[in-house]
């Protein structure tokens, strides 16, 4: 019962640690959250104040009373140079004139009212003197005595006036342009455009100024259309007269249509951009300060004082969706194992340490355009240490996510988030079998190779002058080799600081000549037979299902130390006595239980890394511990004897590994009670052991799916038939091992004799 209530109480004490752990997860995420927030703003958006307060202290034609530089690559909109684009491309734009429809019918009219009142007169037989002064009375403003006598010496008037119409019809429905106001205007853009509505609707024609038509040029197209039409030239000059006399100004400038367009001209015009670059002195001491010079102070000043609050708020939710991709990618179902708190720290830390040194970068390094700025960052060195201390999958979305957060402080820029990103995953991937340090500087010159390639292809995308292809590639092969020598520098101290089994670790921690191993191989042999034995099982099953070989089989030779101090309360430690003989089953249980304690304690002391401690604790899970159940049950002493007080009372298996061991562990203790094993006994025995623990539940937490049990079954099988293999029987031991047996047979007979004939 006080065992039942302890495993509901460390139950409950799981699951407050587990609440509490992910409280602090999320305050940790939230505090790097707001600190890369913080990074972001200080690089890209919030003003600088001592450079804001030495701008305003610049004035044109004042001493420099010291030099002023630029301290970081700056561009700026020239007002002046773009005013004078702007006004450029204003004066190349048309002015707008439109067509007057009231006018030109006006004009129309009073034609067709003047030849049909000249016409009726001369149909009369009205003498010339009363036609002309009728006419010069009716239509004082259009006719001349010389234009009526004109026409009355014309014989075919009528025909006159048809063809009179028609071209003064032309020259009206083109429009005859008021230009005399805006000659210059319409001079300096080279034509001019008419609007006109032509049914129900707006049509523009720009025409070339010199095929404008005016009142002054008028004559002279009209009698180039009549000379297209073979006038005679007495009809000429009759038509002419009659065109010059009734034709007006129908077309006038629209100062509203005018001046949107030259706004709109105006608003096209691409701001002038001039760049200062990081270094560059504007003025020295002891100069006087011009406009060009003040101009640029000023712009820098202005420039610290704005801040663009769609910028803000887009940098912002850009972080935001980042730290919301992170977490998703990281979790178990993304990651494919649980992170430690030590996990979160060391992502958390790496990923704000590389977005300031990335704002460093930015702020301070003077790279030419084409160069990305990822290519001197080292973002492939930390993808390598989170592969390496973490997994490899968490380091390739380590990869993904810092190269998001780096395109906030590049300005968007593809070709660095691209080398950052490949660059990268390519680290996670030439460290993944490294078994020795020294493997880190082979992997550096792969990364340098992998680097060379991803800038081959981002520089001929580009199409790089051969100068500037070859100084990338450069820059690449350097930025990969550095990245190896940093992940060899650093490893040693994130590994201590965080006591993270690395392949590295653990190749160190499974050195069997270690005083550890010395010590059980002396005081509990069996147990380090045991542990070498489910070492072999558990690496081979790891192996088969994709888990973590290594780990497993290092957690195999530490899984038992707990029973080197009390080697001879375990039976494969046992020789001729046993010790429980002597002892209650909840005595012999309660030692039993012990080692996996003491295990723990000796593994923290040790200062094993916690991966392989919380194998040790969960190895026997919560399984029963059958064979002192049984005896307490057959004394009977106690008719309610409870399952949990002989069950071990630590934590079910939570990964693959330490599931892979629990199924070692106890088929490998089981095994040893086969008598003459088959291959067909292994596999039934083997599938009756993995079965019970998974019917009995303590395999629900460990992510191992059916598929894996199965793999698993098979590995145990191949191992043990290599144990249980059968030898060839040689004559000589066979006739030894005969005489043998027979010699006891006769001495067991003699004695038995012996003690008939006594009693």
């Amino acid at each position: 019962m006080r065992n039942s209530r302890f495993s509901i109480f460390t139950r409950a004490a799981g699951s407050v640690r587990r609440a509490r752990l992910e409280r602090w997860t999320l305050l940790a995420v939230a505090a790097a959250f707001l600190a890369a927030i913080a990074i972001v703003l200080v690089t890209t958006l919030l003003p600088s104040i001592a450079l804001r307060g030495r701008t305003a202290t610049w004035e044109t034609g004042a001493v420099a009373q010291k030099d002023y530089v630029v301290e970081r690559d700056f561009s700026y909109v020239d007002e002046k140079g773009t005013q004078a684009r702007r006004d450029a491309r204003e004066k190349l734009v048309p002015p707008v004139f439109s067509l007057n429809a009231v006018v030109t019918s006006g004009a129309l009219d009073d034609f067709d009212r003047f030849s049909q009142s000249f016409l009726q007169r001369v149909k009369q037989g009205s003498s010339d003197e009363k036609i002309l002064l009728a006419m010069l009375e009716d239509f004082p403003a259009q006719t001349s005595r010389a234009d009526i006598k004109l026409l009355l010496a014309y014989r075919d008037i009528a025909q006159a006036f048809e063809d009179a119409r028609d071209l003064l019809q032309t020259a009206l429905s083109h429009g005859i342009v008021d230009i005399i106001a805006h000659r210059d205007e319409s001079v300096s853009a080279g034509a001019i455009e008419v609007r006109r509505i032509l049914d129900g609707r707006v049509q523009s024609e720009e025409i070339p100024l010199d095929q404008v038509t005016t009142l002054d040029n008028l004559a002279a197209q009209t009698e180039t259309r009549a000379l297209q039409r073979s006038y005679s030239d007495a009809e000429r000059r009759v038509v002419l007269a009659l065109v010059r006399a009734f034709a007006v100004n129908n077309t006038f400038y629209d100062q509203e249509s005018s001046l949107l367009r030259k706004s709109r001209a105006r608003a096209e015009v691409e701001p002038v951009a001039e760049k200062l670059a990081r270094g560059e002195v504007l003025v020295r001491a002891g100069d006087v300060v011009t406009e060009s010079t003040a101009q640029k102070i000023r712009a820098l000043g202005e420039y610290t004082r704005a801040i663009d609050i769609n910028e803000l708020i887009g940098s912002v939710l850009f972080l935001l969706i980042t730290f919301a991709v992170a977490l998703y990618l990281l979790s178990i179902k993304g990651a494919g194992v649980p992170l430690r708190r030590s996990h979160v720290l060391l992502l958390l830390g790496m990923g704000l340490g590389h977005l300031a040194v990335s704002a460093l970068v930015v702020r301070l390094a003077t790279l030419p355009d084409w160069v990305p700025v990822s290519v001197v960052i080292p973002t492939s060195a930390m993808a390598m240490l989170v592969a390496i201390l973490v997994s490899t999958p968490v380091g390739v979305f380590f990869s993904l996510v810092v190269s998001l957060a780096l395109l906030l402080l590049t300005g968007m820029s593809v070709q660095g988030f691209l080398f950052a990103l490949l660059s990268g995953i390519a680290a996670t991937a030439v460290v993944l079998n490294a078994e020795r340090r020294i493997d880190l500087v082979r992997a550096g010159v792969l990364l340098s190779l992998a680097d060379l390639l991803i800038l081959s292809v981002e520089g001929i995308l580009a199409n790089y002058e051969s100068r500037m292809f070859l100084s990338l590639l450069g820059w690449g092969v350097a930025n990969g080799f550095l990245c190896g020598i940093l992940t060899l520098g650093f490893l040693p101290i994130l590994e201590l600081l965080l006591n993270a089994p690395t392949r590295f670790k653990l190749m160190e921690l499974s050195d069997l000549n270690s005083p550890t191993f010395k010590r059980m191989l002396s005081q509990a042999p069996g147990t380090y037979t045991h542990s070498i034995s489910v070492a072999n099982l558990a690496e081979t099953a790891c192996e088969a299902i994709g888990a973590n070989a290594l780990l497993a089989r290092v957690s195999a030779y530490y899984h038992d130390i707990g029973k080197v101090d009390q080697a001879d309360y375990f039976v494969e430690n046992q020789k001729a006595f046993n010790r429980h003989d002597e002892l209650k089953p909840s005595l012999s249980v309660a030692v039993i239980k012990s080692h996996v304690r003491i295990g723990i304690e000796k593994a923290q002391e040790l200062n094993l890394p916690q991966a392989i401690i919380d194998i040790i604790a969960q190895h026997h899970g919560r399984g029963l511990i059958t064979y002192f159940y049984d005896r307490a049950v057959k004394e009977g002493k106690n008719p309610r004897v409870s399952r949990d007080d002989y069950s071990y009372t630590g934590v079910r298996p939570k990964t693959k590994e330490a599931a892979v061991l629990m199924l070692a562990d106890t088929v490998e203790a089981a095994s040893r009670t086969l008598k003459r094993p088959t291959e067909a006994r292994l596999e039934a025995f083997v599938q009756d052991m993995i079965m019970a623990k998974f019917t009995s539940g303590e395999l629900g937490d460990s992510l191992l799916t059916l598929r894996d049990l199965e793999l698993i079954r098979k590995s145990f099988v191949q191992i043990l038939e290599g144990y249980f293999h059968t030898r060839i029987e040689y004559p000589r031991l066979a006739r030894l091992q005969a005489a043998g047996t027979a010699r006891k047979a006769s001495g067991d007979g003699a004695g038995g004799k012996s003690r008939k004939a006594r009693q």
